[in-house]
């Protein structure tokens, strides 16, 4: 099988942005499930999962917020008992009966915190990524891959994070994807031969830039902004944390933003580089990608904001 056979490759290669593409919600629920019994659709997953879950988040995130939904795997899980993260308010529910889950769900997005059911803090970092075969063959291949090369170096490095298999995480033709928690920055199109730089730049705390998606908990054209300014910044060499101060949008097809700078503390040797603002200015323009490895000739045109201009302040 060729690479072109792959909804990922041909999105690559059409050179369709990845900035702005993260999944965006308000809380993100994962919820521990052995990946064999995963189906095309994670939340109609097999054995004793709870029927009707999928129905149930739409309608919570009509008072909540938007909820995604996920299903984790690691090797040797049972179905017996399963453990529910919540971020981003960073909570753990352990040791839940398959049969209690929508009940914990339900009691802590309508009551908050209470003694019927107690999480605990999640204390270590999490990265979760995708390897939903049944969704999507580029997420079984490529992110296969990635799992298991992640775990390697984490595992060689003694980084104290948590390597986790995800259903669908979203944009399947920007696989491998993965969310790292508990910042919320999404990345995609990650090589393995690349890990040594994410993590390196991950210890520092500073964004992946030339994988990045933006952050799960951004919005819109605040996530679009956000994404490509810190593109921006690593294709400089900049050790920056950029804060978006202004969005205007000047037409349908245009938009620009405010862009200040905050060195980085290791960073100082780049003070004098580094401007204080910047004005970025994006255009809409169209891009052909395939929806997917099951429809690889149904191509699509898609409309992806790109950067195209920026301005010292």
């Amino acid at each position: 099988m060729t690479d072109f056979n792959y909804c990922s490759i041909l999105s690559k290669k059409s050179n369709e942005p990845i900035a702005g593409t993260a999944p965006y919600a308000k809380h993100f629920v994962f919820i521990t499930w052995p990946k064999k019994y995963w189906q095309y659709d994670a939340l109609e997953a097999k054995g004793d999962f709870p029927k009707g879950l999928k129905k149930w988040m739409k309608e919570q995130s009509k008072v909540s917020g938007k909820i995604s939904i996920r299903l984790i795997n690691c090797s040797g899980m049972s179905p017996d008992k399963v453990e529910i993260y919540i971020y981003p308010e960073k909570y753990c529910y352990s040791n839940v009966l398959p049969g209690q889950i929508t009940a914990v769900l339900e009691t802590y997005f309508r009551d908050g915190i209470t003694t019927a059911f107690l999480p605990t803090p999640i204390e270590v970092d999490q990265i979760f990524i995708c390897t939903h075969g049944r969704h999507d063959k580029c997420c079984a291949k490529f992110g296969q891959e990635l799992v298991d090369k992640i775990r390697y170096h984490v595992s060689k490095q003694k980084t104290d994070v948590e390597i986790w298999e995800s259903s669908h995480l979203g944009g399947h033709r920007f696989a491998p994807t993965m969310i790292d928690f508990p910042t919320g920055r999404a990345y995609g199109r990650l090589c393995t031969d690349e890990l040594p730089n994410y993590l390196a730049s991950r210890k520092i705390n500073q964004v992946y830039g030339v994988a990045y998606r933006g952050s799960v908990f951004l919005t819109e054209l605040e996530q679009v902004a956000e994404a490509h300014v810190q593109h921006y910044c690593y294709a400089q060499g900049w050790y920056c944390q950029p804060l978006i101060r202004k969005i205007e949008r000047l037409t349908e097809d245009d938009f620009r933003c405010m862009a200040k700078f905050n060195d980085a503390e290791n960073s100082v040797y780049l003070q004098n580089i580094i401007p204080d603002e910047m004005t970025f200015n994006f255009k809409l323009k169209s891009f052909e990608s395939p929806s997917g490895c099951n429809a690889l000739k149904e191509v699509q045109l898609r409309r992806c904001w790109v950067l195209e201009s920026t301005e010292s302040v």
